[in-house]
């Protein structure tokens, strides 16, 4: 059961994390792209604002992709939780923890998802335990 209830977590944050980069590269799901990315990300003083909202992008896709997958799963749950700490740190530590007032709430939540997966380990289901066969 444990197999499967790391194989639930890392496909649910893996998607998400996907269709999050999909929204910030390439505009899909309602997202801005790379250009609006840009442009919010300059607005909250991070600078050179283009190649930081396409390396967001990035490692929301990478990350969410190998988390997602179990492989490599220490290193896809590094770069996603860069961007929950900068996401928490540039736009949501002012507003308190609860993401009712704009807060970092689930940012926190996807952080303790993160490191405690990658603690635990991917588990059985994952490309990491068929590499290891």
């Amino acid at each position: 059961m444990l197999d499967t209830g790391l194989l639930i977590i890392r496909l649910v944050i893996g998607i998400i994390m996907v269709g999050h980069a999909c929204k910030k590269l390439f505009g899909w799901f309602g997202g801005e792209g790379v250009s609006g990315t840009a442009e919010f990300f300059g607005a909250i003083g991070l600078q050179p604002a283009r190649t930081m909202a396409v390396c967001a992008g990035l490692a929301e896709l990478i990350g969410g992709f190998l988390f997602g997958a179990g492989l490599w799963i220490i290193i896809g749950a590094v770069l996603l939780m860069i961007t929950m700490i900068v996401a928490i740190l540039k736009v949501h530590a002012d507003k308190g923890l609860w993401n009712l007032n704009g807060g970092f709430e689930y940012n926190l939540v996807m952080l303790g998802s993160l490191l405690g997966v990658a603690l635990a380990g991917a588990g059985a289901y994952s490309l990491d335990a068929l590499l290891l066969l």
